[in-house]
């Protein structure tokens, strides 16, 4: 991601939480379309599709990165990632309006209260 990375973010306290402080700390907001999740077929087999979002919004110690890439760079970052034998998913878009906007399938938004942990 040197070089290509415009942001990035260790997920360890859950992805709406540690995306927050990214989007938080540059002064934007983000639109996360959930169908783009990467989640597993075991998940949405023990929770549904509704709690597997949920679960990988608010669900904390994924110890994954989470990172913002410059749209005309995208392709070079996912060919780099994929020679690397890193999977990477891209799951939405930074956007001028403050917050994240969880969208399903439809565009329907989707409203999660509790983001993640809270250290304090």
């Amino acid at each position: 991601l040197r070089g290509l990375a415009s942001s990035a973010i260790d997920v360890s306290d859950g992805l709406l939480a540690d995306l927050g402080h990214l989007l938080e700390a540059r002064g934007f907001g983000a639109k996360l379309a959930l169908e783009k999740l990467p989640v597993s077929t075991e998940l949405l087999a023990l929770s549904g599709q509704e709690e597997a979002w949920r679960l990988a919004l608010t669900g904390g110690d994924d110890y994954e990165l989470c990172f913002t890439i410059p749209a005309p760079r995208a392709a070079e970052a996912e060919a780099r990632l994929q020679a690397a034998g890193c999977p990477a998913a891209c799951i939405g878009a930074i956007e001028a309006i403050s917050g994240i906007h969880c969208v399903d399938r439809k565009g329907t938004p989707r409203e999660y209260p509790r983001p993640g942990h809270r250290h304090f």
